[in-house]
């Protein structure tokens, strides 16, 4: 008998090669064999009588759907979702007491192959052309083949497919490149071929035994958490989360909607993934990131799993670049592995320089596809001014590396003075810059005026807001060729405070400001929070991890003694997960904004770490 949890909206089950989202009894998205190919094709219920309610079987990150027919109130049967351990293999199983029809849809090609199998299953053949958009400009760079497969009890028409009573299934086939990238189409006819004798009962058993293992792998102080009613399933929720949007490349995934490795994203799940006691994980993330470096040569925005496509930004050098080289350090600092630093510093002395390029004023600027901008919450005509959150993590992260690197004399001096002086040089200005004695800033326009910025670039035109090739205008900002001329775009003048952005510094170990500051900015903060109800009175986007990094600072800058009168922002950011489930991108008026990224394993990650904080120094 499995033990269920039951959970609500969007759930994810994937296994680094091929993923699946799903609510309720729909298919919203699957893909294989890599992270990096869009969705594929949705199966969507076609009895809006039929009701799904979602349980991940504790344990896993498998899920059970119970299906109830809302007039007679009657069990209609259950669905089994669960993936290969380790081929890019989905499989649904079918358990009903009457039949149930979904419509099945696809953007791409769709071929019957059901000949090839002699009839022993309805199969259908998906063709994803290769130069097939993944998000923006970004494109897959191979031919992907991936295939259905319907148990031979099934009828299939055009575009529906109905699951008889009794048992059935459904298994969702990717047809790995291969070493020259050219063979995903035999290889997935040949692990389909493979698959319809296989033993799923078997499959499954290995799947639970695959995710007991990983489980057992997860090193926490749970005494720590014995406050928290749900602390286990909260763990593997998290746990399930950050790993099934996890490649096996190491990249993962911003979330359902994006298919791509983000820079800025991965230094959460790192964070989580480092707490939870998963350095396996954590050091692949690193590996990711300088592989996409020694193969580039750069580091773009976003990044391909499994394909060479990537997503570019304005000002990708910054912010990311910080978090790449903190997440380096931090692995190196709780392992003791110097010998991994060593082998990686050609990646993190470039992670240094392009940073200290971007210095004007003693200042990094925002980066385009930062969170603040991207959420709408600073606005884009600021990118260029002086980032509060990118300079800290440009200090902290440097000064890091230049430290370890002297302890363990990997560098010589002369280099480690020679990029120690900027270094200080910014941490020396950063009070004035951000700072005007009452109110801390995320931003510096100062800067804008002093830097050298580049009269073409590739970003978000300022007036239609579309991804492209920009130029710089009279006024300093910047349009696409077709809006030039038809608009303004002035630089932003304004100074704008946004609370998170000073406690993710926090949350980094890359404050740079006195601890007088913090902790005045703290209390304010935290009236701000009480009186806005904790986000229920607040109409614009706030990010899923304010309460998070709040928390974690509380735990920072506070005595144990103290930290007992801020439980309801503990309480708030545990009533925030959706439920049974994690945190998600954006909330409006405390609730998930409705064009938020659902299941997003950054802000997961770091509230995790967050809560751990907190009640490890509550202890």
């Amino acid at each position: 008998m499995l033990d269920l949890i039951h959970i609500s909206s969007l759930y994810f089950v994937g296994n680094g090669r091929v993923a699946m989202g799903g609510e309720g009894a729909d298919i919203l998205q699957i893909f294989a064999p890599c992270y990096s190919v869009p969705g594929i094709l949705t199966l969507k219920l076609t009895d809006a009588a039929v009701i799904a309610e979602n349980y991940r079987i504790r344990g896993s990150a498998g899920y059970v759907t119970k299906l109830t027919h809302t007039v007679t109130h009657k069990p209609v049967g259950e669905l089994t979702d669960y993936t290969h351990p380790t081929a890019p293999v989905f499989i649904r199983r079918f358990k009903l007491y009457r039949s149930v029809t979904f419509v099945l849809e696809s953007p791409f090609s769709m071929t019957d192959t059901s000949a090839v199998y002699g009839g022993c299953a309805h199969a259908r053949l998906f063709e994803i052309p290769d130069g097939t958009v993944v998000f923006s400009k970004s494109k897959t760079d191979k031919e992907t083949f991936c295939q259905v497969l319907l148990s031979p009890n099934c009828t299939v028409t055009e575009g529906r497919v109905t699951f008889p009573e009794g048992e059935s299934y459904l298994i969702f086939v990717g047809g790995d490149h291969g070493e020259q990238g050219r063979e995903s189409f035999p290889n997935c006819m040949k692990l389909s071929e493979t698959l319809l004798s296989a033993d799923l009962d078997g499959i499954f058993d290995d799947f639970l035994d695959c995710w007991q293992e990983i489980f057992q792998g997860i090193k926490v102080d749970r005494e720590a958490l014995a406050t928290i009613p749900d602390a286990d399933e909260l763990i593997e929720a998290v746990a399930t989360a950050l790993i099934t949007q996890t490649s096996v490349e190491g990249g993962t995934m911003a979330g359902a909607f994006y298919h791509l490795a983000y820079g800025r994203d991965m230094y959460g799940v790192f964070r989580g993934y480092m707490a939870l006691g998963l350095y396996d994980y954590a050091r692949r993330m690193i590996e990711f990131m300088a592989d996409v470096y020694d193969k580039k040569g750069y580091m773009p925005n976003a990044s391909g799993m499994g394909m060479s496509c990537s997503h570019r930004h304005e000002n990708d050098d910054v912010e990311q670049t910080g978090y790449y080289l903190l997440e380096l350090l931090e692995y190196v600092e709780a392992t003791g592995d110097v010998d991994f630093l060593r082998r990686h510093l050609d990646y993190a002395r470039f992670l240094v320089k392009i940073q200290e390029a971007q210095l004007a004023g003693g200042m990094i600027p925002f980066n385009g596809d930062e969170t603040y901008i991207a959420g709408g919450i600073f606005p884009r005509g600021g990118i260029d001014h002086g980032s509060m959150e990118a300079t800290a993590l440009y200090i902290g992260a440097t000064m890091k590396f230049l430290d370890t690197a002297k302890a363990h004399d990997l560098l010589d001096d002369t280099y480690i003075n020679a990029r120690r002086a900027p270094a200080e040089e910014a941490k020396a200005l950063f009070l004035a810059n951000f700072t005007d004695g009452a109110e801390v800033y995320i931003n510096q326009p100062a800067r804008a005026a002093v830097a050298r910025l580049p009269d073409y670039r590739h970003g978000v035109c300022h007036r239609c807001l579309w991804m492209t090739n920009l130029l710089r205008t009279p006024e300093g900002g910047y349009l696409c060729p077709k809006c030039y001329g038809k608009a303004s775009a002035s630089v932003d003048q304004g100074r704008y405070s946004t609370d998170c952005a000073l406690w993710m510094s926090v949350f980094a170990g890359c404050n740079a400001l006195p601890e007088e500051i913090i902790r005045s900015a703290l209390d304010r903060t935290i009236i701000r929070l009480r009186q806005s109800d904790f986000g229920a009175n607040n109409p614009d986007n706030t990010v899923g991890y304010e309460l998070g990094v709040i928390l974690y600072t509380l735990a920072q800058y506070l005595p144990p003694a103290d930290l007992s009168q801020y439980r309801d922002i503990l309480d708030a950011l545990l009533d925030d997960r959706v439920r049974g489930m994690v945190w998600t991108e954006y909330y409006r008026n405390g609730k998930p904004s409705p064009a938020s990224c659902p299941y997003r394993p950054w802000e997961s990650g770091i509230n995790l770490v967050s809560i751990l904080k907190y009640c490890e120094a509550m202890r």
